[in-house]
């Protein structure tokens, strides 16, 4: 039996350019992901790898046939790190970008859109022009 690609989740809410709060969690990988993941290795959809990280402000818990968020905002990651099975997928979020947006919900998207992994918190960061997010999200293979 083959075990399903699992995730972590760490996130340092920075307040003014200081840490306020640090989450660390798990993830789901959907089910989109799960067949993006076959196209990959198959080669049919080249060059469709995960890109962005999305936050949203859905509430609903994740369900592996979920495809967006809820008031999504995409952007793009800072960086990718693969070592041995795992691979690394480092975000920043801006005190410029997604303000106003009470985020509850986080995502993995690919480039062209389609959702990989979905994490829904229970708590609500209200994102604004004081307020950066920094992480990073591990996929475990």
């Amino acid at each position: 039996t083959v075990e399903p690609c699992k995730g972590e989740f760490h996130i340092d809410v920075l307040k003014n350019g200081r840490i306020v709060k640090t989450i660390s969690d798990h993830n789901m990988v959907v089910d989109v992901g799960r067949i993006r993941l076959a196209e990959l290795a198959a080669g049919t959809k080249a060059n469709q790898h995960i890109t962005q990280i999305g936050l949203g402000s859905g509430s609903e818990t994740e369900d592996a046939s979920d495809i967006s968020l809820t008031n999504q905002t995409l952007l793009p990651l800072s960086g990718v790190t693969v070592t041995g099975r795992d691979v690394r997928f480092d975000f920043f979020v801006d005190t410029d970008q997604a303000n106003g947006l009470q985020v509850h919900e986080f995502g993995l998207f690919c480039a062209d859109n389609t959702m990989f992994s979905h994490r829904v918190r229970s708590g609500v960061i209200e994102k604004e022009n004081d307020i950066q997010l920094k992480g990073y999200w591990i996929l475990h293979f």
